[in-house]
């Protein structure tokens, strides 16, 4: 690699560290493990559902064309289209969250004998058939086979922790994304911030827990902005729709904006300098959220 593309990269990677996208643990990543244990996680079991996947792309079979050989047409369309995230926790609830600011919540249950999975969400139920194998880069994927001829694949996402309650996708740290039916005051605008607040902190502890090798915010995009120390705010003409639009009223997602701008320009900050920017930003982000909820 010549000098140039050597440096070229070495400024990518310093842009994305200082703007919350890439996060190194310095620590060795766990080994292959056995293949017992290999073979063991890709059961179709409950057990195995749990954690938070992301759909990679979409197969549908065209039956009425077929290859030379006489097997029908298959056709991929990459996840890139279909950014969606869905999460499943053992208290049998599940989180569909998108990058247009989509979130559905429902309960789920899997029917080992038939390889099957029930999602219940908005009083409709539907049972998708499962099959677990790993993606060339070792991670898991999961296929959801919706009918015969249309399957979606998940690749695994973020790996189920030990509290499921501190998951960023779990139910409770997601409500500020659910738009409410009528205006609110003060407070209630208040305590959707604070939510968000703690979703974004939640992101980062669930990232050094699991020792992510990246931060991404792409599925909660907001008003929070990240840096290599430090917590800001994004320009006000800046904000992401997918934030407002989560608030009942553009008015509305401004004032919560005007208290978290007013807290961080007025508020005394601890400084936090442990040579870990995510673990500092987290606390940062902690004792923005406290000192706000305290107002």
């Amino acid at each position: 690699m010549t000098s140039l593309k050597l440096l070229i990269l070495f400024i990518m990677i310093t842009m994305m560290q200082h703007h919350g996208i890439i996060y190194r643990t310095g620590s060795k990543r766990p080994g292959r493990q056995p293949r017992e244990v290999m073979e063991e996680r890709i059961k179709p079991k409950p057990a195995n559902m749990l954690g938070t996947w992301r759909i990679s792309g979409v197969s549908t079979t065209d039956e009425g064309v077929v290859r030379p050989d006489g097997q029908p047409v298959r056709q991929y369309e990459p996840g890139d289209n279909h950014n969606m995230l869905i999460s499943f926790f053992p208290d049998s609830t599940f989180t569909r969250v998108g990058t247009k600011g989509e979130y559905t919540t429902g309960r789920w249950d899997f029917d080992t004998a038939a390889n099957t999975i029930f999602l219940t969400s908005n009083r409709k139920t539907e049972e998708i058939g499962v099959f677990i194998s790993y993606a060339d880069n070792g991670l898991r994927l999961i296929n959801f086979e919706f009918l015969p001829n249309q399957s979606v694949s998940l690749t695994e996402y973020g790996q189920k922790l030990l509290r499921f309650q501190d998951d960023p996708y779990f139910g409770k740290n997601n409500w500020w994304r659910i738009k409410p039916a009528k205006s609110e005051n003060e407070a209630q605008i208040r305590a959707r911030l604070l939510n968000y607040l703690a979703h974004t902190a939640s992101i980062l502890s669930s990232a050094q827990v699991r020792e992510q090798d990246y931060i991404s915010m792409e599925f909660s995009q907001g008003i929070v902005k990240l840096y290599n120390v430090g917590v800001g705010v994004v320009k006000k003409d800046k904000i992401p729709a997918t934030w407002a639009s989560s608030f009942y009223s553009v008015e509305e997602a401004h004032k919560a904006y005007a208290m978290f701008e007013d807290y961080l320009f007025t508020a005394k900050h601890k400084k936090y300098q442990s040579g870990n920017w995510v673990r500092d930003d987290h606390h940062i982000l902690v004792d923005i959220h406290n000192g706000i909820k305290q107002k």
